[in-house]
């Protein structure tokens, strides 16, 4: 009897401590159960929008997309004529008022070669200090004319010579994102509509 009381003793003391850690009501191992469900309700920093992703933010223009979102389509639309595919077209450093900037851009061709529209951009990147300026531009050759209701400043010039065969005009506009001109060389019967054809495609480009 002396030996089997001391087994009996640590069987039941083995028992007590075994019932204890199961035990789903204070136990510690209860509560660790409730800290990990709570865990995974609780949304990861990472998973949540941030608010300076620029990819959150939508564009005011659609300048980046390709050929500024302008399409032979819609050129088709204005000149009631058909235009070939784009090209991409770069010109060389322009100076005025001693801002040194480049452009970026497409230029379209009429399928009878008889319309050239040429939009060329110039962004932050493409002038020399990093930041885009609102250029008027110069009135070397043709007279700048003030344009109302787009973006945030816009000029129009044009080839005025009487006894020219053929029409050019320009279209600048200034918006936050970029300088935007708009260019278009044509037969000589064009130059009366010129202007509000590139008012119709500066009204497509700047959103």
């Amino acid at each position: 009897m002396r030996r089997i009381l001391p087994a009996v003793a640590a069987a039941a003391l083995t028992m007590m401590v075994i019932t204890g850690c199961s035990d789903g009501g204070d136990g510690t191992s209860a509560e660790s159960s409730s800290t990990a469900t709570s865990s995974t309700r609780t949304p990861s920093p990472a998973s949540e929008p941030s608010s300076t992703d620029p990819s959150s933010t939508a564009s005011a223009t659609n300048l980046r997309d390709d050929c500024a979102g302008l399409t032979r389509d819609d050129l088709g639309s204005i000149f009631s004529i058909d235009f070939e595919l784009p090209t991409e077209s770069s010109g060389g450093v322009s100076t005025v008022d001693d801002f040194n900037y480049k452009t970026v851009g497409c230029s379209f061709e009429s399928t009878d070669s008889e319309i050239e529209v040429d939009v060329n951009l110039s962004f932050a990147e493409q002038f020399d200090d990093g930041a885009v300026h609102c250029v008027e531009p110069s009135d070397h050759l043709y007279p700048v004319i003030a344009v109302d209701g787009l973006g945030d400043s816009a000029w129009w010039q044009a080839q005025d010579f009487e006894n020219s065969t053929d029409a050019e005009g320009k279209l600048t506009i200034c918006v936050e994102e970029a300088l935007i001109a708009i260019e278009i060389e044509g037969p000589k019967d064009l130059q009366g509509p010129m202007q509000q054809h590139a008012t119709d495609i500066a009204r497509l480009v700047v959103a």
